[in-house]
Formats: C-alpha cells, sequence, structure tokens
C-alpha cells in the first residue's frame, strides 16, 4: 500500500500516545539539550494513561481499537497476527535492533543460581515469566524450544509487566523469566541469578530489527504530513540522545534517573541505561526482517504459504531519510 497519493495541510492533528511510566525520548533529549523537538516540528500530542501495557500485543490492540493513534514499539509477531486477521495497521519506523553487542543480544531466560535448569531441554514443565503474551518473548520461546526438540505446550509462561518479573524469580513464583533490556541487566547486577544458554533474541534469530512503530492506516491515510511530523521528531529525539549517549553516557544517564524520580518511576534503572539498542547503522526496516518472522508462522501452520509479504507488514516511505527513486 502507497500512501503517497494522500495530503493534509497538517491541520490541527492531535496524536494520542500512551503515557509512559518511564523517561520518553521526547523527555530525555528535552533534558539533554533544552530542545521541545515535538514543538520544533509541529506535532501535537496527547498522552492518554487509561490503558495498561505490558507489551506491543497489547498497545497495538489499543491501536486498533481506536483508544491511541501510534503504537511507539511491538514485536514483529503482533504485527503480523493483527494484520493476518484484516487488522488495518502499518509499522512505519523501525525501533530496536537485535545485535550480539546491545540489549536485543542480552536479554534471555534467567534462573535463581541454585535452580535445577541449567540448559533449554531443564526448562520442560517449568513456569516462565514473559512480559505479555503472543508477542517477542512467546515467539522467541516458542522458536528455542523448537530447536532443541520441545514445544511451547510443554512449559508454562506467566504474563506479567517485565518490573515485577524479578520479583516473581527470587519468590519463586515462576522458575525462569525472559526478561528485557535494563531490567535484564538490573536483575543480573543484584545477583544470584544466571542465564540459560542459547535463550536471547540474538542467539534464537541473529540480528535485526526486532521491533517498529506504527499507527492504523485510516489514519495515515487522513494525516500523512501528521505522521510524518512525528516520525521526523521521533527520529530527531532519538538520534540526539544516541549522541549525547556518545560523548557522555553518566551525563545521559543522570537526566533519566532525575526524569525518573520526578515521574515516580524507579531511578535505579538508569544506571543500566544504554542509547545503543537502536543505531544509526540500522535506519531502514528490511524485508528480512519481517520475512523471517512470516516463515515461522507458516513452518507452524499460523499462516498460509504467500498469504502475507513484508510490504504487508511495513513500509519505510514515511522515515525521515527515505527518498523515493
Amino acid at each position: 500500500m502507497t500512501f503517497g497519493k494522500f495530503s493534509s495541510k497538517s491541520e490541527n492533528v492531535v496524536i494520542r500516545e500512551l503515557q509512559s511510566t518511564t523517561p520518553t525520548q521526547w523527555e530525555l533529549a528535552n533534558k539533554l539539550t533544552g530542545r521541545d523537538v515535538l514543538v520544533e516540528e509541529g506535532v501535537k500530542l496527547e498522552t492518554v494513561n487509561s490503558i495498561q501495557s505490558s507489551g506491543g500485543t497489547t498497545t497495538l490492540q489499543a491501536l486498533l481499537a481506536d483508544n491511541i493513534d501510534v503504537c511507539t514499539e511491538s514485536a514483529w509477531p503482533p504485527y503480523i497476527n493483527i494484520i493476518a486477521r484484516g487488522g488495518k495497521i502499518k509499522a512505519l519506523l523501525g525501533i530496536a535492533v537485535s545485535t550480539k553487542d546491545n540489549e536485543g543480544g542480552t536479554q534471555g531466560v534467567l534462573v535463581l543460581d541454585d535452580s535445577s535448569i541449567h540448559t533449554i531441554k531443564d526448562l520442560v514443565g517449568k513456569r516462565i515469566a514473559v512480559n505479555v503474551l503472543g508477542a517477542e518473548a512467546d515467539y522467541v520461546i516458542r522458536l528455542f524450544l523448537k530447536k532443541n526438540g520441545l514445544s511451547i505446550s510443554q512449559v508454562e509462561l506467566v504474563a506479567a509487566p517485565t518490573e515485577k518479573h524479578e520479583q516473581l524469580l527470587r519468590s519463586r513464583q515462576v522458575d525462569a523469566a525472559y526478561i528485557l533490556r535494563v531490567y535484564y541487566d538490573l536483575t543480573v547486577a543484584n545477583g544470584g541469578v544466571r542465564q540459560i544458554p542459547g535463550t536471547t533474541n540474538f542467539e534464537t534469530k541473529g540480528e535485526s530489527v526486532m521491533s517498529a512503530l506504527g499507527f492504523r492506516t485510516d489514519f495515515i491515510e487522513k494525516h500523512p504530513d501528521a505522521v510524518r511530523k512525528y516520525l521526523k521528531a521521533y527520529d530527531t529525539s532519538r538520534r540526539i540522545i544516541y549522541n549525547e549517549f556518545q560523548k557522555d553516557p553518566e551525563r545521559v544517564r543522570k537526566a533519566f534517573a532525575d526524569i525518573s524520580l520526578k515521574k515516580g518511576s524507579n531511578p535505579l534503572l538508569a544506571k543500566y541505561f544504554r542509547a545503543t539498542l537502536w543505531t544509526p547503522d540500522y535506519p531502514f526496516i528490511a524485508d528480512k526482517d519481517v520475512q523471517w518472522w512470516l516463515d515461522r508462522f507458516i513452518e507452524d501452520g499460523l499462516l498460509k504459504p504467500g498469504q502475507l509479504k513484508p510490504y504487508d507488514i511495513y513500509t519505510n516511505e514515511f522515515n525521515p531519510l527515505y527518498k523515493k527513486k
């Protein structure tokens, strides 16, 4: 689908975004430079705090239900599930990249040091905490189990907010936890845990853009200029944060902690903040990032061969770096 034929004059369009309990890229860029990127780009934003979301699945469902206008991040499985069922949404900007050296590579399944679980095969019959069902963690677990001759039916996935995973693990309410990003680093730093080899995102599927920001297609069609301005503001903000982090990571972490305190969230997470989950080396979503998942869905009988193509899931045409040929 091409959206170029539609036009708007950036009328007073308000874009509804889910309220974040942690520092947003807008807040962090402003704290570091004094720049209000939203004002600079003419973006009118309204935060919505009535939706409890612990992952891309629920956020995309809220997007589809017109409770919000933008999903600021979701992995590919929820996009594919919704679009395969006729949902009219589109991924427009890559958000996180899985590489060997960044958070996409270090997240994985953690267990307590005294656990009897030492390999993936030891997970049979165990309870594993995930942030939400039907999203990245759910499918990555399915994949590394499959690689080891096991199936998802041989474990129990327990959905809980990521910030609760360490507590669930240490209180032994779950046997293992697939913990994401800074919460993974925080849990490891607190000691008494170890990672099960072969359970990271990178080990499971290699280097790729693993999540994206998206809008409903009806919103894109009605307000393409507003969408372009939002994406430009988003990209500008993350580049500010990335560049400042390269110069002085501790200054960025302090800014993150200060905003966290003001918002009533955990300032200790700032110690583990890294601006390298996204890098300028991955400016665009590529077909291979989505096709890898489409192939897995076909293998599992969740999609018919040829039912969806990568272009059904995403487009780069609203990326501020994109130039039409």
